[in-house]
């Protein structure tokens, strides 16, 4: 019995010493990967630099605001932090994070964060979870089980690993341009827009969406709640509910959901809820003209 007590041993202390060694390394390659998701999550969780200006949410904001532009227009500094599929449970310990080194000129969030649940890309943010206090409130909250699992290195990176040696990168500042598409899908060829879905805003969702606006509003920062054109006609409890929350923030809100200048030009749109490369420039010059309106420059 005492023989066998004592293999266990030595087998679990070289499991958890390969286990360690394997992370380390894999650490590495995380923080170097050139994938596109990866390279965002990355600068803001741990090489954020002081930009005037940030962008968050998901691949309707990714996909959208082009920070090279906004940086020749304004000459402030900017960077897109959306990374795709990511919901607010995502995005405010991200902000937190970055306010610890700087507060922003600028703090732009799409108000689509309180459709997303997003709890499974919280796996996303496992790397930082020993490091980033923030991170780890919000995981223990959410999933208080897997703290023993992200003791092995092996689970924090298992939904990691095809990206991480994913060497495609397309980023310009966290800015991900789509390609125009060869044909028009049928939403596209339509002349009217389509009625579209009624969204259900969770509590915890809303929790963590206001909480994000409060602390952003309460930096100093000037804050935007993004509402995106989609090809479909937004649901109005669901932009009435928006259009509370920044109010009762003081956010501001900038709506384009029916901005025809833009969703009469179906040609803009890659599929129903993203913008291509030419309606992102659109889209761009409309949202430094919001910023020259304010006063941010």
């Amino acid at each position: 019995m005492k023989i066998f007590i004592g293999k266990l041993l030595v087998f679990l202390v070289l499991l958890f010493a390969a286990d360690y060694l394997l992370g380390s390394i894999i650490s590495d390659f995380h923080l170097e990967t050139k994938n596109i998701n990866l390279q965002n999550t990355n600068y803001g969780f741990v090489n954020y630099n002081n930009d005037d200006i940030l962008f968050f949410g998901a691949s309707e904001v990714s996909h959208s605001f082009i920070s090279n532009k906004v940086t020749k227009e304004t000459g402030l500094s900017s960077y897109n932090l959306a990374s795709d599929g990511c919901g607010i449970y995502y995005q405010y310990p991200l902000l937190e994070t970055v306010l610890e080194k700087h507060t922003p000129k600028v703090i732009l969030i799409s108000a689509y964060q309180l459709t997303q649940e997003g709890s499974e890309y919280l796996t996303r943010m496992y790397p930082y979870y020993n490091n980033n206090e923030h991170v780890k409130e919000v995981v223990d909250e959410l999933h208080p089980r897997e703290a023993v699992k992200l003791a092995l290195q092996g689970y924090v990176y298992n939904s990691q690993i095809i990206r991480i040696f994913d060497g495609r990168s397309g980023n310009s500042n966290g800015y991900v341009p789509l390609p125009s598409i060869s044909e028009l899908t049928e939403i596209q060829k339509s002349i009217n827009l389509p009625e579209g879905e009624v969204y259900e805003i969770s509590d915890d969702t809303k929790f963590y969406f206001v909480k994000f606006l409060e602390r952003a509003v309460s930096s100093g920062a000037t804050v935007y709640v993004y509402v995106p054109p989609i090809l479909e006609k937004v649901n109005q409890p669901y932009l009435n509910a928006v259009k509370s929350i920044a109010n009762d923030t003081g956010a501001k809100l900038i709506d384009f959901s029916t901005d025809y200048s833009l969703l009469n030009r179906k040609e803009l749109f890659n599929d129903k809820i993203h913008l291509n490369h030419e309606g992102a420039e659109v889209l761009m010059d409309k949202f430094i003209e919001v910023l020259k309106k304010d006063g941010v420059y």
